[in-house]
């Protein structure tokens, strides 16, 4: 069998993080404030994930297996930093799960009980984790090009209510500090990204893979589209924007282009699947990294020198 099989394109990698850091934005409350001061809190939270993640990174140049080098090095750190991400990874999937029942029964399905909500979710979820990785790099891509094409009719439908001239909140730290932490733990991303290192398609005949590129250009989009986001919802609703938990859904409430009115529906039911998509990615890097282990351990009971 090719050793290439059932992989994934550094490309697919970079799509499947991006919309996952996007779906975050959008879907989880937003209690926090908008204009300079959240502006500064979203590139102090990116800042902050990028740097705790550098190291990963860096590796990512070099190697494919991050947690399979840990346990190499030394067995027991090794099955600690896999089980402690397993661990956070598991807990993103759980505030993931009811951040986005509450966005859906808000938005969209306002008389149905939000447990019923999170056994539909939760069984989607473990749907698309059970396909397997390609699946799921296929599946985002699909779902990043819908969630984007439709996002762009919210944008260009709010147009007339953009305003860069909206009079801003006063700015304040506890305020700062506040939406910092708050957007600080909607991330997960890089964890997914050395979580999938193996998977992703090594390149000609060099164990070197573009991941770490994928890794970097995820930083900078991660980065300038929060933060356009963030200037965007504030320009649009103002001081609205402040006052209600999901601004992205009041701003696709207002978007009306000609036979598209409201797209809040259909806005609101795409971002509520990416949110889903975003779970089950998640669950599968955290049996991932158990997994990678685990091989290493089978692979020195069977006598074998390297597993990474």
């Amino acid at each position: 069998m090719n050793e290439n099989s059932h992989k994934i394109s550094a490309a697919q990698l970079f799509c499947i993080l991006l919309l996952m850091r996007v779906t975050a934005e959008l879907v989880y409350p937003t209690a926090g404030g908008f204009g300079g001061g959240g502006v500064l809190a979203v590139f102090t939270a990116e800042l902050v994930r990028f740097l705790l993640a550098l190291p990963v990174l860096i590796y990512s140049f070099r190697g494919r297996n991050f947690y399979a080098t840990i346990w190499q090095k030394n067995r027991f750190w090794g099955w600690a930093s896999a089980i402690g991400a397993a661990l956070l990874l598991t807990a993103f999937v759980a505030r993931t799960l009811i951040y986005t029942a509450q966005f859906v029964q808000r938005n969209l399905l306002n008389h149905t009980s939000v447990l019923l909500v999170m056994l539909l979710l939760a069984g989607f979820t473990a749907y698309a984790a059970a396909k397997g990785c390609e699946a799921l790099a296929r599946a985002g891509v699909l779902f990043m090009a819908a969630a984007a094409a439709v996002t762009l009719l919210v944008i260009i439908g709010d147009i007339p209510y953009f305003d860069a001239g909206r009079d801003m909140p006063e700015w304040t730290f506890d305020t700062f500090l506040t939406d910092s932490a708050a957007r600080l733990i909607r991330g997960g991303e890089y964890v997914v990204f050395a979580a999938l290192l193996p998977y992703v398609r090594e390149k000609g005949d060099t164990r070197k893979t573009r991941a770490g590129s994928a890794g970097l250009w995820f930083a900078l989009g991660s980065a300038v589209i929060s933060t356009a986001l963030c200037l965007f919802f504030g320009a649009v609703l103002g001081e609205y924007c402040s006052m209600t938990d999901y601004p992205a859904a009041a701003a696709a409430s207002l978007s009306d282009i000609i036979l598209f009115k409201r797209l809040d529906g259909l806005f609101c039911a795409l971002w509520a699947l990416c949110a889903a998509f975003r779970m089950g990615v998640m669950a599968f890097a955290a049996f991932a990294v158990i997994k990678e282990c685990a091989s290493c351990a089978d692979r020195q009971t069977a006598g074998k020198e390297s597993c990474a």
